[in-house]
């Protein structure tokens, strides 16, 4: 819930969640990117769609960002930590947080050997920094933040995701939430089966 919240997209790419969080409340967003081109078009869609005096995006290194100590309440990313050295992230993440604050990302996984053999075969479609998340990622997570937590997702849908080629929009969404549920389902029953999910929802406190 970011209503009321100065909230920090961490990694932000083009800046696509900010509308969303402006919508809902935030009290202010602002954005970095490592990535000048992607830091450009966040403003440039900020300014076509006029809330671009409610944001601010600007070129940044995720390990030492330029804000000060204590300066979000919220702190949000996707699909950015595995691309980082996870333990100055963290520390990083834990010096911007006000006290209460949360940070939630979500980061793809590394156990499941369905996904271990397509990034293998796909080498193209990498960096050489990636590092999905393992078990020992979440301890290390607990080090840095007591109330740590994580719920995954995405399990048996690794195994239907060719099925994508060949339904149209309405039936994937239809499969979908058909797995999901069923995800959910075995994850609470077996949760030592949550390491070979797809992805972790990471909650930092």
């Amino acid at each position: 819930d970011p209503a009321d919240k100065d909230v920090l997209l961490y990694g932000c790419g083009e800046g696509n969640e900010a509308p969303s969080l402006l919508s809902r409340g935030a009290a202010s967003v602002r954005g970095f990117d490592i990535s000048e081109a992607e830091i450009k078009r966040a403003c440039a869609t900020a300014l076509a769609n006029g809330y671009a005096n409610r944001v601010e995006f600007k070129v940044a290194d995720a390990h030492h960002t330029p804000y000060p100590d204590d300066s979000f309440d919220l702190i949000v990313g996707s699909a950015i930590l595995h691309h980082l050295d996870l333990d100055v992230a963290l520390g990083e993440i834990r010096r911007l947080l006000r006290s209460g604050g949360r940070a939630v990302f979500l980061e793809p996984l590394a156990h499941n050997p369905l996904l271990r053999l397509g990034r293998a075969i796909t080498p193209a479609a990498r960096t050489p920094d990636e590092h999905p998340f393992t078990t020992a990622d979440w301890v290390l997570c607990q080090s840095h933040f007591s109330a740590f937590a994580h719920r995954e997702v995405e399990l048996l849908s690794i195994a239907f995701i060719p099925f994508n080629l060949l339904l149209t929009r309405k039936w994937q969404r239809v499969l979908a939430r058909r797995i999901v549920s069923l995800d959910d389902w075995l994850i609470a029953s077996w949760p030592w089966m949550g390491r070979y999910a797809r992805t972790t929802f990471i909650t930092l406190q």
